[in-house]
């Protein structure tokens, strides 16, 4: 569910306008759109450029930060800045979901610690445009997570987990969603960076899915929800 791309095997052109994007993106949210609307006007599809371009911005700012090359502040403003472009566009990503609705709908969770919601707007978006109807919220504190899921029915509650703090709360909070839950079969889908580097990560937490990027994790998510309607 982390709709990454490997920063490590990017060409060194496509590096290059990340890095470019990157830096746009710590000087504010308009020269970052600016640069965004280039690729727009150049013929690149919206989805190849949140997928190829944007979700990759992030990462790289993520592993910025971790080098100490920027700081918590800097970060958090770019990623903001990320999202801000995310909302701008999002009539034109949208366009025509609402004749798409598949009666489905879905919760995404940012985990206990995690300091930024990137990864779950961008799965919010990719969810919408094919019919699911989508609530976000954080899975701190873990009460109103329960509450929400008992008192309304999801087919899916995502987490996207960016590091191992918070883990073991989040393992805890699954077991006990699963009790509460207003809908029985809920299947809890895990992704991000911490399920990248690590597959156990599903059964560590208990978890029924574990997500790629955001388009893929929709296609699975549907996959699953749909075969369980079928046999039911």
């Amino acid at each position: 569910m982390s709709s990454t791309r490997d920063i490590s095997v990017l060409s060194s052109s496509d590096l290059c306008n990340i890095e470019a994007l990157a830096e746009a993106s710590l000087r504010q949210q308009d020269v970052a759109l600016s640069k965004v609307r280039v690729y727009l006007d150049a013929g690149i599809d919206l989805e190849e450029i949140y997928l190829n371009r944007l979700v990759p911005t992030a990462h790289l700012l993520g592993s910025w930060w971790l080098s100490d090359r920027i700081g918590f502040a800097e970060v958090t403003l770019a990623i903001h800045s990320l999202q801000r472009i995310v909302y701008e566009l999002s009539p034109q990503f949208l366009q025509g979901c609402d004749q798409k609705f598949n009666g489905y709908r879905a919760i995404f969770l940012t985990t206990p610690g995690s300091q930024h919601s990137f990864g779950t707007v961008m799965l919010s978006e990719f969810f919408k445009r094919e019919g699911w109807t989508v609530s976000n919220a954080s899975a701190e504190p873990a009460d109103e997570v329960l509450r929400e899921l008992s008192q309304q029915w999801f087919e899916v509650a995502g987490f996207s987990v960016s590091s191992d703090r918070g883990v073991e709360a989040l393992r805890a909070l699954i077991l006990e969603a699963r009790r509460t839950s207003l809908n029985p079969n809920v299947l809890f889908m895990v992704g991000g960076a911490m399920a990248e580097l690590d597959h156990g990560l599903i059964a560590t937490l208990g978890a029924d899915l574990i997500g790629g990027d955001a388009r893929d994790s929709e296609r699975l998510a549907y996959h699953h929800v749909r075969n369980s309607k079928l046999a039911a």
